[in-house]
């Protein structure tokens, strides 16, 4: 896809952005099944990255980054492929799933669909995950499953809630999702997504117990404790390597670690070729997705009104905007305090993208792009690749 290698290449916000100081962004980008690579250094495609490597013994080191809220679309998959299988309906409530929840208002009335889609009235951080009394570095590091339960249980049902993004209601969803079917979610995930799909580069660590690693280093393979999903520490291996991240501004930051507590709402890290690969299956071009083809589409297809006027829903954690050419595209974007990334994809057009940053994005800094100034952010660089890569002449 020339144009938007042109446009990356040449963009003069985008060349600003890409030579910060410590950046290493990945973007990829698929058109109609083929694969497109760039980072600064320089891009390929798919099939010139395997001819470059085909006489090679060793792998170039691909970078693995923290994905944030992006995770929440993986969580969602394993609420409809559980549906599929059996083991919940979207409607039914936590207290019925779970019996230790019976005592809570909110449980007794909240739907796993409510939880999806961010209608069921939890704000964004439970009451109880007070930052000012934790490492205000790694926020959900401390926050147990013990702390879940007991916010819930002093959790009231808020009738008629509208579209309220929540990171805690996404936690909830995925410890609940690991306890009703006994299989924690970070599990799930490895066998009936990244593990068919190929995606081997991609993990979600969880930390046992609270007592992450506080040391002030921010090693490039993970933050101390994290255990990955075969419950080992992070492997630090030469093919892929979590960044480290960095903050506005250019200072180090460390990685984010999460307990089961909230690992659905942002633990997953990932690369750009595997991330690329998870957007092959979303737009229905991954052989080995057909088997969960129906899982897929019931994460894209709309579950709730989030601003009908301008065309915009959500599915299950997918964001939907209907575009004026008539199309649809699905988005979902995250962040942790030293990276950004967002992921897009139109299956009427065949077409996705994602972006990987290891520099994260302040509260002051997404005001400041608002009104056009501040360095450019990874949404608004996806923006620039949108306009060119959904470009449907």
């Amino acid at each position: 896809m020339d144009a938007v290698r042109d446009m990356l290449e040449n963009n003069k916000k985008i060349k600003r952005w890409s030579a910060l100081p410590n950046h290493s962004p990945s973007i990829a980008w698929i058109v109609r099944g083929e694969k497109f690579f760039w980072t600064p250094e320089g891009n390929a495609t798919e099939q010139g990255n395997q001819s470059k490597n085909k006489n090679k013994n060793k792998k170039r080191p691909e970078p693995r980054y923290e994905i944030g809220s992006i995770t929440k679309t993986m969580t969602a998959f394993r609420l409809a492929q559980g549906e599929q299988d059996g083991l919940w309906q979207p409607s039914d409530t936590l207290a019925k799933l779970i019996p230790e929840l019976e005592s809570s208002d909110f449980a007794r009335q909240a739907t796993l669909r409510q939880l999806a889609t961010h209608t069921s009235g939890l704000t964004r951080l439970a009451k109880n995950q007070v930052l000012a009394k934790r490492d205000k570095t790694n926020p959900y590091a401390a926050y147990t499953e013990k702390d879940l339960i007991e916010a819930v249980l002093e959790e009231k049902f808020r009738s008629g809630s509208k579209h309220e993004y929540s990171n805690y209601g996404y936690g909830l969803l995925g410890w609940a999702l690991g306890r009703i079917s006994g299989v924690p979610l970070h599990e799930a995930l490895r066998r009936e997504l990244f593990d068919p799909l190929g995606m081997n580069a991609t993990i979600m660590p969880v930390i046992e117990g609270t007592q992450p690693n506080t040391s002030s280093s921010n090693e490039a393979t993970g933050s101390g404790a994290a255990k990955n999903v075969s419950g080992g520490n992070e492997p630090a291996s030469s093919d892929t390597l979590t960044v480290p991240g960095f903050a506005p501004g250019g200072r180090p930051v460390r990685h984010w670690d999460f307990t089961s507590a909230m690992a659905g709402a942002g633990a997953v890290r990932s690369t750009a070729r595997d991330m690329l690969t998870y957007l092959e299956a979303q737009l229905g071009q991954h052989p080995a997705a057909a088997s969960f083809e129906s899982s897929l589409l019931a994460c894209q297809n709309e579950q709730a009104s989030v601003a009908p006027s301008k065309g915009v829903g959500i599915g299950y954690a997918w964001m939907r905007s209907m575009r004026k050419d008539g199309t649809v595209t699905h988005w979902h974007n995250g962040a942790t305090y030293g990276s950004s990334s967002f992921a897009a994809f139109n299956r009427d057009l065949q077409s996705g993208f994602v972006i990987l940053s290891n520099r994260g994005v302040s509260f002051a800094g997404q005001i400041k792009q608002m009104i056009g100034l501040g360095e450019l952010s990874t949404d608004r660089a996806a923006h620039l690749v949108a306009e060119v890569l959904f470009k449907n002449e």
